[in-house]
């Protein structure tokens, strides 16, 4: 059960009673037009005076309160012409503006018009009303600039707010069920899966990662990002760049990104609590509360927010173990901090701190087959020695500082500082239980500091993003097997990483409706590495390495808008991954491998259609990818004997196509198809033999997602959606290599909401439908399978005041 309560206290009455008109929730998308201040039209003989300039600071908020706080500002009062406005949020206005300037910022990309017909009175307009619910405008931030979806030429997929509480989605992995060509992972220790890569590549674990997941700017390490901030309670929007984002984001983007915005503070008073109950134990709960600090200039948001659930696999063998609880419990809460300024003495500034912690401690769905004494059926997770079965658990403390200056109303300076530290510790199941010699002790701990400036202009034909970027990364890790099948082993890894980068992209319009885009970035990596390792008493491995490199990735691209509402583009850009050195543990040997790079080549599109009602983006892909590292394991039967080399050649071909639809005011629909072709052109492994010709490992080619939602005026609703993926490849295992069959996934959710309570009961995996996500077995017999997630049953309630 979900539960989540909102109170917002009205500003004033006069407030209320200029906004009482907007009673239905209609949105509006942003079309080229729409983005551009609207023009105010001056037919008060006052307003032909010298206009006076006012200093205003209002953040991005509703629509409602935004015009509220507007009016206290400037004693303009509001009537509407045509249109509801509800529903609708202002990206807000600071700086030293006239009455019509400002105004016309507050409305930007709103699809809303105004027409002064008095000096101190507004008409408001919706210019295209319709009979039914259009789209709302959708901003993206992880572009480096807050800017609409339209105008973004990468392929990113939106999850809003309204999607992650109507959808009943409690993680930013089940969002991935919305969208196209991304996947979850088949283990909580392998990242997610973008056009068919895996985010952690070949090379699991480090500081390499192929694409990264950012919490509010902060970039996550890849502990983090495996077990971290992944709840989605009073989250703004998940954004997932599809493809390459190296230009602006940097090394750890080759196969795109996901940033995750929470929401910010405003100057009203809210408040939400969370509850939720339901089958395999299932249960948590949520509490936020917003509150204005100093009036119109300190705003602060708190949350909290705890899940768990238990494992429905059967563990007898392991039950009498000290961990047993904690290895077979699924468990995250966490706890964020938000602080927003608007100083009164700087109308031009603004600043955001931000803080989170998380703790969590996802369990597994590993089952053991024939060849270890199992049939599949019993759903036996304890088929393995108890010293490879680790309880991993990790706490994750993430800050941000942003603080974003208006130079000149066209050019906005930001500085970004952002600290992420996980701390994970995995100790087998058995461990510290009494009597027990063969068990597992270890623990990781990394951290992620950046800094960035970036300069952002809009002017005229000119948009432009420009920056430098620092950061350092550190890992370490320590692990012990004191009796582990006669051999006592020990060891310790570190890792530092200083990162250091200038990038820019340019897009200028050249001639009516065409734009070319060009961009680069020069990146300097500086990597240093020890090793220690002993076995029985022995030192095997105690040894520095240390590695560095500098790239130049660039960028180009061209844009034509066919309309104000459709925009097609094509671009080019390299993305890479950084090289390295290391030491083989079990030998001591050190080795090196050169940084991998991809060219990728992208058509897309983005229109909406039918009065905004539809909106369409499509994008078609093919990457050229060189010098793959791969991770290989030298001796078979020694997981010590691992090393990374260039091993690999390969490519990417596909496309997306996302659409959502309001067909009218009570049913809205979205669909997302995705198409991914991997294939390793070469690649010999030492372990498993010439892999060329094979897909990548977790690499559906296709993927299918849809949904609708019915909401009835009295206040009920019910909706779904489903996901199918198709067969693909599992990880690389014992010779023949194993292929898992194609599933299907479907989600319902029904009840009843107002503006100030919801109910809902909600089915996840409604058809009960049993499938892998891993599968291995030799010649003859299975060995061990990993399970999707099974179905489960819940209650949500929810209250707003």
């Amino acid at each position: 059960m979900t539960i989540r309560m909102k109170f917002t206290a009205a500003t004033s009455a006069r407030a209320f009673a200029t906004l009482m008109l907007a009673t239905t929730a209609i949105t509006a998308t942003p079309t080229k037009a729409a983005t551009e201040p609207p023009l105010a039209k001056v037919s008060a003989p006052e307003l032909a005076q010298e206009p006076e300039v006012r200093t205003f600071a209002i953040p991005a908020q509703p629509l409602a309160a935004a015009l509220a706080r507007y009016s206290d500002v400037t004693g303009v009062s509001f009537a509407y012409k045509t249109g509801d406005f509800s529903g609708i949020r202002s990206p807000g206005v600071r700086g030293n503006l006239t009455a019509a300037q400002a105004l016309g910022h507050l409305l930007a990309g709103t699809g809303v018009t105004f027409e002064f017909t008095g000096e101190r009175t507004v008409a408001l307009n919706r210019a295209r009303e319709s009979a039914v619910t259009a789209m709302q405008a959708i901003s993206v931030y992880g572009s480096k600039s807050v800017q609409s979806l339209n105008d973004v030429t990468s392929s990113v997929g939106i999850v809003k707010s309204e999607e992650i509480e109507k959808r009943n989605l409690t993680s930013f992995r089940e969002a991935f069920r919305v969208l196209g060509n991304v996947n979850d992972s088949d283990w909580p220790d392998s990242g997610f899966v973008i056009r068919g890569i895996n985010s952690e590549g070949m090379t699991p674990g480090g500081t390499k990662p192929l694409a990264t997941l950012y919490v509010d700017g902060t970039p996550q390490t890849v502990y983090g990002a495996r077990r971290g901030a992944r709840g989605l309670w009073d989250v703004e929007q998940i954004e997932v760049y599809r493809g390459p984002q190296s230009t602006l984001s940097g090394r750890a983007a080759l196969a795109g990104a996901i940033y995750l915005k929470t929401a910010d503070p405003s100057f009203d008073w809210e408040g939400a609590a969370n509850m939720t109950i339901g089958t395999m134990n299932t249960r948590g709960g949520a509490i936020m509360v917003n509150a204005p600090v100093i009036e119109d200039q300190v705003a602060m948001r708190l949350s909290a927010q705890y899940e768990s659930s238990e494992s429905d696999l059967n563990y007898p063998d392991y039950e009498d173990f000290d961990r047993f609880d904690e290895f077979v419990t699924d468990q995250f809460y966490q706890i964020r901090g938000k602080v927003l300024f608007l100083p009164a003495a700087l109308p031009d500034t603004s600043a955001v701190l931000s803080y989170s912690y998380s703790h969590d401690s996802p369990n597994t769905n590993d089952i053991g087959g024939a060849n270890v004494g199992h049939e599949y059926g019993e759903r036996r997770g304890d088929f393995n020695s108890a010293v490879f079965a680790e309880s991993r658990s990790a706490d994750t403390q993430n800050i941000s500082f942003e603080i974003k200056h208006d130079l000149i109303p066209e050019l906005e300076l930001t500085s970004l500082t952002t600290y992420s530290f996980t701390a994970m510790e995995r100790p087998s199941v058995n461990e510290s239980t009494a009597g027990e010699a063969n068990f597992t002790q270890g623990a990781n701990e990394s951290f992620l500091a950046s800094q960035e400036l970036r300069a952002n202009l809009d002017s005229g034909p000119w948009r432009v993003v420009a920056g430098v970027f620092a950061s350092i990364e550190e890992d370490q890790n320590h692990y012990r097997r004191p009796a582990n099948f006669n051999r006592s082993d020990y060891s310790e890894s570190y890792e530092k990483v200083v990162n250091m980068a200038a990038f820019g992209e340019v897009a200028y319009e050249f001639l009516p409706t065409w734009q070319i885009v060009g961009g680069g970035r020069v990146d300097h990596t500086d990597q240093n590495n020890a090793n220690y390792f002993t076995r029985n008493g022995a030192v095997r491995t105690n040894t520095r390495t240390s590695f560095d490199e500098l790239v130049f990735l660039p960028k180009i691209g061209l844009v034509k808008d066919l309309s104000p509402d459709q925009t097609v583009a094509f671009t080019v850009q390299k993305g890479f991954r950084s090289g390295g050195a290391g030491v083989q543990t079990s030998t001591g040997r050190t080795f090196s491998y050169d940084a991998e790079f991809a060219w990728n080549y992208e058509l897309s599109y983005k229109g909406s259609f039918l009065n905004d009602r539809l909106q369409l983006t499509a994008n078609a892909f093919y990457m050229q990818w060189k010098d793959q590292q791969v991770e290989i394991q030298e001796d078979p039967n020694d997981g010590n004997s691992d090393y990374t080399t260039n091993a690999a050649n390969s490519s990417v071909m596909g496309f997306e196509v996302e659409s959502q639809y309001a067909v009218t005011k009570e049913v809205s629909t979205f669909a997302s198809i995705g198409y991914s072709a991997t294939e390793f052109e070469e690649f010999n492994d030492q372990t498993y033999g010439d892999l060329g010709g094979f897909p990548f490992p977790q690499a559906p080619r296709w993927n299918l997602a849809f949904g609708t939602r019915y909401e009835d005026p009295t206040g009920f609703f019910i909706g779904g959606d489903a996901k199918y993926v198709s067969h693909f490849l599992a990880r690389f295992g014992n010779a023949p290599q194993e292929y898992l069959d194609g599933y299907w996934v479907a989600n319902v959710q029904a009840g009843f909401r107002n503006e100030t309570w919801q109910a809902v009961l909600y089915v996840e995996n409604a058809l009960a439908n049993d499938y892998f996500t891993y599968h291995d077995r030799n010649t003859t017999e299975d060995i061990a399978a990993t399970l999707g997630p099974r179905r489960v049953f819940g209650v949500s309630v929810t209250g707003k005041f």
